[in-house]
């Protein structure tokens, strides 16, 4: 897959009930759009790196700037129900560039690479 040039969309989870209330629902809220993120393919060595497993599909989504987020919607994200998006799992800034890993697809390849 190598690098892609996409629009993504960065998501904060809001509460949608009352703090006293039992069910407080998180639901994304749209904070931003970026235009031209760079979208790379993690390899295995990478993911083992920053997950400590080895996933089906794991990317790096950088954008320029320093930006913050929960969650992120790649180009195929509906903009009226946010679906589908991603948890962020970690989030690294340098030289005016954020770097977003996220999970795509949970699937494990190749098991427990870890031995548990």
């Amino acid at each position: 897959m190598g690098l892609r040039i996409e629009k993504v969309y960065l998501l904060s989870n809001q509460s949608s009930t009352p703090a006293g209330s039992l069910n407080r629902k998180k639901k994304p809220e749209l904070i931003e759009t970026i235009a031209d993120a760079r979208i790379n393919q993690m390899g295995d060595q990478r993911q083992m790196t920053a997950f400590g497993k080895v996933y089906a599909d794991a990317r790096i989504v950088r954008v320029t700037g320093e930006h913050l987020a929960e969650r992120i919607g790649l180009s195929d994200m509906n903009i009226k129900s946010f679906e589908p998006n991603y948890a962020i799992t970690k989030i690294a800034h340098h030289q005016h560039k954020t770097d977003f890993y996220i999970v795509v697809d949970k699937q494990l390849v190749g098991g427990d690479l870890s031995g548990n």
